[in-house]
């Protein structure tokens, strides 16, 4: 007999390093699950009007960082949505305990395979416009590891294909035995799923 898959009654967010997934694995969840997916960074994209390469082209890092922030306060999670985060969400205090009945996972893959994933996307990870990517992905894992590791859970997608990865992380959270809940998402303006 198979065993029903059981959506989460709790939001599920997505954490790590560009590269790692979080978009992809979020998508396949979302699917599974048919659930909502709350890409923030495509919906700072929608609510700035342009794309992320050109927020930090016209406003810098810090400008990115602001909207990122503001989209996130703006976004109320009551129910079961799958949220694929920015790589430096979890590292600011004030964003990731913004939704405290969330279920945070990690999604961990080494600075050499994340620029290796991403090689394929030039220009579209302005951290990462440089010489070494690999190199400026190694400093930022440094600097985020400790927000990391605050995630309820880890799931290395390292060598693992996105449906592999999405595997893993429905097996953790299936197994909770939760079930659908309220309406997932509320916020001040429109959220696509």
């Amino acid at each position: 007999m198979v065993n029903p898959i059981v959506s989460p009654s709790i939001p599920v967010v997505l954490v790590g390093l560009s590269g790692s997934g979080k978009s992809t694995v979020g998508q396949l969840l979302a699917r599974r699950w048919a659930i909502p997916l709350l890409d923030l960074d495509r919906e700072i994209e929608r609510a700035a009007g342009t794309s992320i390469p050109e927020i930090f082209r016209r406003e810098g890092e810090g400008g990115f960082r602001d909207r990122e922030a503001a989209v996130t306060r703006s976004v109320a999670l009551t129910g079961p949505v799958v949220v694929a985060t920015g790589g430096g969400w979890m590292a600011r205090a004030e964003l990731r305990d913004t939704w405290p009945t969330a279920v945070r996972i990690w999604l961990q893959v080494s600075p050499r395979e994340a620029a290796n994933r991403l090689a394929g996307r030039p220009g579209s990870r302005p951290l990462l416009m440089n010489d070494s990517p690999e190199a400026v992905l190694e400093q930022l894992l440094v600097q985020r590891l400790p927000a990391y590791r605050l995630a309820d859970y880890t799931v290395d997608t390292s060598s693992r294909s996105p449906s592999e990865v999405a595997g893993l992380v429905a097996a953790l959270v299936e197994k909770t035995g939760e079930g659908p809940g309220p309406d997932p998402v509320s916020h001040e303006s429109r959220v696509e799923s």
